[in-house]
Order: structure tokens, then C-alpha cells, then sequence
């Protein structure tokens, strides 16, 4: 038996359990998982996971159960968190559910600021057009609760939302809604943000469609040899006229005009829009070529799409970083990323190839000229010989899952009583060196930890509860296990 198909059509089931349930966040799974959680712990063993099943309607052979049982509990410590299992189900977002997604975006940032005023969110939505409510299944008022008590948690700084947040917190709403309802996700979109009304608007399907047409075109006039990126950079790069890497949306309808391709002018803006990932109003043409090349590469067995590999992350790479990271300490990502912010001279928050070149290894990795290059044109991202090295580090960073964020907000409103703020006197006095992570995988001793951590906070006066969550963010990012994180927070503050 493939177990692997076995497993996503029952991850599946229970989704399409949950959907049925009429729960649409994360939310309440926490919540319904929180009935079979006897002793409060967080966590499921295997006699309350069977039970929070049966609960929702998927019922397994004891075989079944075991290969689900052994899936969710990732560190195999014969319990499931809540969050070991809400991260697996919030996996395989399909393409078209993600395109959605960024369609609704681009249609509602109208600005092209790259982020949405959380006020205007609340304002937009039209809870009364959500399918739940229009099917009487709930009330307005209780789709717009769920809605803003959700996506003000995907909110960093707690006033707008980026299209990554905002993509996050539809990945939720995903989690609990089977493969099969694709029609429904795009209808729970479209008719809550009222897209369809928008003169501009052009839906994901024809979105699809003129990346076919486009393809086509850039195939036909494809000689045997070549691949579809090699033609299609040729074209881009004739009206690059300053041989930037990047185009502006004129010089893109040129070249679409160049393959013969014929949209209309909000067509284009949309296709644009799409491939502009980075909202800057430039293209680095190299990465479409890689899409282009890609789609090609199934049509010719002897074509290789080289631009892909090459704007393709250099994973063997980073995962060399990230290890070294976590063998010089948990506070190992401040002190690249205060190396990082010193190297940028000029305090324009990038890093040219040489000044990348020495924050590395002034942060104490060594690499060759090839994995320097290829991490430098990965992370250039408009192709301007530069990076942002706030990029580079919010990369290695990675933001909390909910359940960590969850938890330490928890603590900070233990240690500070509520408060917005507290003594960096105090904040140091709750901290138990003798527990903390570098001290228990035997990284430091107690002294060193001590002093690596009065270091970090030697020039603040008071600590205030993002600055708690910023910092316990950097430490989060070398520790893989949510089990391992929850023990290290309970563990390192009194």
C-alpha cells in the first residue's frame, strides 16, 4: 500500500471533517482539540487523538491510525501538539488557491504600498456575502468575529497586514477546507472583498490563460536548439535598454507585443503585476525567462531551463549557514544581522557584492566564490547588485508559527504583569542562564551564557513586549522542534 497517497487522502478527510463542522480557522481546531485535551497540556496522546477523530467523523483501521499517529508526532515523543498537527494540515495550499490569493491582494492595494491598513480591512470585508452566511450556517456578525479576531494575529506590527501575512492567514482558512472545494475558496474571496466588482479586475482563470497564450507565442518562435527562456530573454533584454536586468511595464507591453501576444491594457497590468513580486514596478526578466523556461522543458528533453536553476534558492548552502548558526548559539542570528547592519555603509538597507562578502565572513563563514555568487544572485532580487540584507536575514529568521507566537506573548504578559513594557533590570533578573538553550546542548557554560545575554540588551533601558518577541523570533529560528521551543521559553524565564 502507497502510504504517502494514503496519508493526504485521510489528511484530506479531515479537512473536508472539519469544513463540515463549520469551522473555517485555526481557531477552532485549537479549540476542538482542546475538548479531548484531559489534563491541559497542549497536547494529545494517542487515546485522545483517536477520540478528537471519531469526533469529527474520520474513523481509521488501527493501521491507519498508527501511520497518522506516527505522521503528526513529528519528534516521536508519543504525544501530539496542537501545532504539529495544525502545520501539517496548513500544507499543499494548491497554485490556484495561492493565485487567488494574490489576486485579492493586488486588487484591494490599489496603491501598490505592498501592505493593507487593518482598519480598511475591517472596513471592506463584506462578511454578509460569505458563504457560510449567505447559506445560513452563520450570522454576519459571527463571520466578521472569526475574521478580525484571525487576521489581526497575522499582523507583525499590528496595524496592516503584507501580502504574506495576508497570504498566511488565508493558508488557515486552507487548512480547513478539502481539495475538492476549490470553487468554494475562490467564491469565499471573491465575494467577501467584492473582486469581481473592480473595472481593473481579471480573474485568476484568465490570468492562467495569458500565461499560456504568452508561452505559446515565445514556443512558436522557439528554434529546435534553444529553449523558451533563451527566446524570451532575448526579447526582454532588446528593450532593456540600460541593461539593468529589470524592465518597467511599458517596456514589458513592448515585448509582448514583440511575441505578438494582444491583451488588453488591464491584462497586461495584471500579468505584471503577477511576475512583480516584489511590488518595485520592475521585472527581473531573468526569473520569468526561468518560468518560461520550465514550462518549456517538458516539450524538449534535451533542454535544460537554466534560468530557473539559476535564480532557484542554494538550499545546500543555507542549510550549511543555518547549522553553523545553531552551533555558535542561540543568539547566533542578532550577531549576523548587527555584523550585516554595521556592513551597510551607506544605511540604505542593501549590501553590495563586496560588503556581503565581508559581513559573511566577518560572521564567521567561509564559502567559495560559487556559493558566494549564487547566494548574492539569489538574493538580489532586482538585479541591481544589491541586497537587502534585512531580506537575507529575515530568510534565516523566519517569523513564529502561530503557536510560538501564542506562547510567548503568554509569558510576556506573565513576566510583565500585563504591561507594555519592563525594567531591563527586571527582565534580566527572570532569566535563568543555567536553563537556556546554548547552556543545555552544553554550547556555553553558564558564565558565557550570562554574558552573551546582559551583551545582547547592554544599551536598553526597558524591554517592551515586541522587542521580547523579536528577540525570542531570532532564537526560534534555530530551534526546529515546537516541543523543544515551549521548553526552552518555560525553562530560561522564571
Amino acid at each position: 500500500m502507497d502510504w504517502r497517497n494514503k496519508l493526504e487522502l485521510i489528511q484530506n478527510k479531515i479537512r473536508g471533517q472539519l469544513h463540515a463542522r463549520k469551522i473555517d480557522d485555526l481557531e477552532g481546531v485549537y479549540q476542538l482539540m482542546s475538548e479531548f485535551d484531559k489534563d491541559n497540556s497542549g497536547y494529545l496522546d494517542k487515546d485522545e487523538f483517536q477520540k478528537f477523530l471519531s469526533k469529527i467523523g474520520v474513523f481509521l483501521t488501527t493501521q491507519e491510525l498508527r501511520a497518522v499517529y506516527d505522521k503528526y508526532d513529528s519528534n516521536k515523543d508519543g504525544n501530539i501538539a496542537y501545532a504539529e498537527f495544525v502545520n501539517l494540515i496548513r500544507e499543499n495550499m494548491s497554485e490556484r488557491r495561492i493565485n487567488v490569493v494574490r489576486s485579492t491582494f493586488a486588487f484591494l492595494d490599489q496603491q501598490r504600498q505592498g501592505r493593507l491598513l487593518l482598519e480598511n480591512l475591517y472596513r471592506l470585508y463584506q462578511a454578509k456575502n460569505h458563504p457560510r452566511v449567505r447559506t445560513r450556517q452563520k450570522t454576519a456578525d459571527q463571520v466578521t468575529k472569526e475574521f478580525v479576531n484571525a487576521i489581526s494575529k497575522r499582523s507583525k506590527d499590528c496595524q496592516s497586514i503584507s501580502e504574506d501575512e495576508f497570504l498566511n492567514y488565508y493558508a488557515d482558512c486552507n487548512a480547513t477546507l478539502p481539495s475538492e472545494k476549490e470553487e468554494y475558496f475562490t467564491d469565499l474571496l471573491t465575494s467577501t472583498w467584492g473582486v469581481t466588482s473592480g473595472a481593473d479586475y481579471v480573474s485568476p482563470e484568465r490570468l492562467a490563460q495569458l500565461e499560456i497564450i504568452l508561452f505559446e507565442k515565445i514556443r512558436q518562435k522557439t528554434v529546435t536548439k534553444d529553449d523558451e527562456g533563451k527566446t524570451a530573454k532575448k526579447a526582454f533584454m532588446y528593450f532593456d535598454l540600460e541593461n539593468k536586468g529589470t524592465i518597467d511595464i511599458y517596456q514589458f507591453a513592448q515585448a509582448l507585443q514583440k511575441f505578438g501576444c494582444v491583451f488588453s491594457d488591464k491584462e497586461i497590468q495584471a500579468l505584471f503585476n503577477k511576475y512583480d513580486s516584489d511590488k518595485s514596478g520592475r521585472l527581473c526578466y531573468d526569473e520569468i525567462c526561468g518560468l518560461i523556461a520550465l514550462m518549456g522543458s517538458g516539450n524538449n528533453a534535451n533542454v535544460n531551463p537554466v534560468f530557473q536553476i539559476a535564480r532557484a534558492p542554494p538550499q545546500e548552502t543555507l542549510n550549511r549557514i543555518r547549522n553553523d548558526l545553531i552551533k555558535k548559539g542561540q543568539h547566533s542570528v542578532i550577531r549576523m544581522a548587527t555584523i550585516f547592519a554595521n556592513s551597510d555603509k551607506n544605511k540604505n538597507g542593501t549590501l553590495n557584492r563586496q560588503e556581503f562578502q565581508w559581513a559573511m565572513k566577518e560572521s564567521g563563514f567561509l564559502l567559495t566564490k560559487t556559493e558566494y555568487d549564487n547566494l548574492f544572485r539569489y538574493f538580489d532580487k532586482n538585479c541591481d547588485d544589491e541586497v537587502s540584507f534585512v531580506e537575507f536575514i529575515s530568510f534565516l529568521r523566519k517569523p513564529l508559527t502561530q503557536f510560538r507566537l501564542d506562547l510567548v506573548n503568554q509569558f510576556w504578559n506573565r513576566i510583565s504583569n500585563g504591561q507594555q513594557s519592563i525594567s531591563i533590570q527586571q527582565f534580566k533578573q527572570l532569566y535563568d542562564a543555567t536553563k537556556c538553550q546554548d547552556v543545555t546542548l552544553g554550547i556555553k557554560t553558564v558564565a558565557d551564557a550570562t554574558k552573551d545575554f546582559n551583551d545582547i540588551w547592554k544599551d536598553v533601558q526597558t524591554v517592551t513586549q515586541q522587542q521580547f518577541i523579536d528577540y525570542l523570533t531570532d532564537i526560534s529560528a534555530l530551534i526546529e522542534s515546537e516541543v523543544t521551543f515551549e521548553k526552552f521559553i518555560r525553562n530560561s524565564w522564571k
